[in-house]
């Protein structure tokens, strides 16, 4: 998660040494976020939660996010859903679509955002966070519905639930997003995103190789019913703890405000924004396909066995934790866009490396580890600067509501799409098979040429973003191919 915009926890200053990682009362920042006080004290409202509350609120965010973390990876979020759907018999289409229904969810932002104000954010998250639990659970029923109604009653049941949770989700994240930007000082926000990287990172390390270790030993649906129930539980065990966080009161709008939809209508017209959202949908439709059809591309391209393809998940996220760290730092003392920048730029070089893999061989696993490691790296440097680009210097604090549900509602539209385009494309190039150059084409191939050209044309798009960056991405960039890259990364955390 990325947030916030709102009170300073103090001057800047670094991290003083010995100083325990839970301990978010020592910002690290720079000029960059002294730059933003002055903009940032009048949005201070009477109901905001103070400094002090804001960071003792920090941990238990965190702690809500590491036990989500393994709910997310047993059920809808990770490799563990996409080999599901494939032993239930669904074709490329079908996963595509019941992957779609998720993010197409998004849309119903734009219809209750001024519903959501008025409740409370934290209410409205609180109550459906947990509601969305409450619906996975439905799908422990699906043995039981496959042997009365069989596998057209199945497959109707599993979107059922699919679209329950999609929908609960939804309305839970039109209500953290404000929350978000409200609870986490602007001053700590890229040290509590790489605090926050470093827990979730472990607990889902350990997640992915307990589910790695169940269904290379537990057959048929029994091993997906054991971790759907385990996520579960460790799913209702996050939301007692995001009930610990303070603010998100309900919103009082002042004539002088003017109505949600109006305020929609300006950022709509805001160009910033909508280069923002440009960018944002130019990747989503570049990557998310590729990367959440992998699993099957691993296993019916590469030969890997469904417990390794799990595992590869412990690559991504040993990315995550080895990086998140300096990107965490980088953004905050050099800004949002370099970050960014920088993980477009990794992003550009994987779909090449997924092609170029050995398949059927020993060196296929190590190989796709490797790829996986990098692949967590670039995510974490696109997730830390695009996030805090985002509530730095893309949205108003003033108008967080307006903003942010045009944003969330634009990404479920252009999410759901790229699942429904990828598994269309799958479905149509199933029988593309040959090598050019020495390369092996296959139905993956079109995936992944079209990631590397749309991610390219991210960077391209993104590179004109005015941002909060006191170093340029050239400068910043230079610093790594001028003398010695260690000390750059030295000069990173110094």
């Amino acid at each position: 998660m990325f947030v916030s915009v709102f009170a300073d926890a103090g001057p800047a200053r670094p991290m003083a040494a010995g100083r325990p990682w839970m301990d978010f009362s020592a910002p690290m920042t720079s000029s960059a976020s002294a730059q933003r006080s002055m903009d940032e004290r009048p949005t201070v409202s009477p109901t905001e939660p103070t400094t002090v509350e804001k960071l003792r609120g920090l941990p238990w965010s965190i702690f809500s996010n590491a036990t989500n973390t393994v709910f997310a990876q047993f059920t809808f979020f990770g490799s563990v859903f996409v080999l599901f759907l494939n032993y239930l018999g669904m074709d490329k289409t079908e996963v595509g679509f019941m992957l779609s229904l998720i993010p197409f969810s998004g849309l119903v932002a734009l219809f209750i955002a001024p519903a959501v104000a008025r409740f409370g954010y934290k209410r409205t998250y609180l109550l459906f966070f947990g509601l969305r639990k409450a619906i996975t659970a439905g799908l422990l029923l699906t043995p039981w519905v496959a042997a009365r109604f069989g596998q057209g009653g199945l497959l109707t049941y599993v979107m059922l639930v699919t679209a329950g949770f999609a929908l609960a989700r939804s309305v839970a994240e039109v209500g953290v997003y404000p929350w978000l930007q409200e609870y986490i000082p602007n001053s700590v926000r890229g040290k509590y995103s790489a605090t926050n990287s470093i827990y979730t990172t472990l607990v889902g390390l350990a997640a992915v190789a307990v589910a790695g270790y169940v269904l290379d030993r537990m057959a048929g649906l029994s091993g997906y019913m054991l971790l759907i129930s385990v996520g579960v539980v460790f799913g209702f065990v996050s939301v007692w703890a995001a009930a610990k966080i303070p603010g998100g009161a309900p919103a009082r709008r002042s004539r002088e405000q003017g109505s949600t939809w109006a305020g929609m209508a300006e950022a709509a017209r805001d160009r910033n924004f909508v280069r923002y959202l440009a960018g944002a949908a130019l990747i989503t439709l570049g990557t998310v396909p590729m990367v959440s059809f992998l699993p099957l591309f691993m296993q019916e391209q590469v030969g890997l066995r469904e417990g390794s393809i799990v595992l590869l998940q412990s690559g991504s996220l040993m990315g995550n934790l080895l990086s998140s760290l300096p990107w965490g730092w980088a953004s905050d003392r050099y800004g949002s866009k370099p970050v960014m920048i920088s993980g477009l730029a990794l992003k550009i070089v994987l779909p090449i490396l997924w092609l170029l893999m050995p398949r059927a061989s020993a060196a296929s696993l190590p190989v796709a580890l490797g790829i996986a490691v990098l692949l967590g790296v670039s995510d974490m440097a696109w997730g830390i600067g695009a996030g805090r680009l985002l509530f730095v210097s893309v949205v108003p604090p003033a108008k967080k509501m307006e903003y942010m549900a045009l944003h969330y509602a634009w990404l479920g539209t252009v999410g759901g799409l790229s699942q429904l385009a990828g598994g269309l494309v799958l479905d149509y190039s199933a029988g593309l098979q040959g090598r050019v150059l020495g390369l092996t084409i296959d139905a993956y191939t079109p995936l992944f040429v079209l990631g590397f050209v749309l991610t390219a044309a991210t960077l391209l798009l993104l590179l004109g973003m005015r941002a909060d960056n006191i170093f340029g991405v050239g400068e910043f960039a230079g610093m790594f191919f001028r003398g010695n890259p260690f000390q750059a990364m030295g000069a990173l955390v110094r």
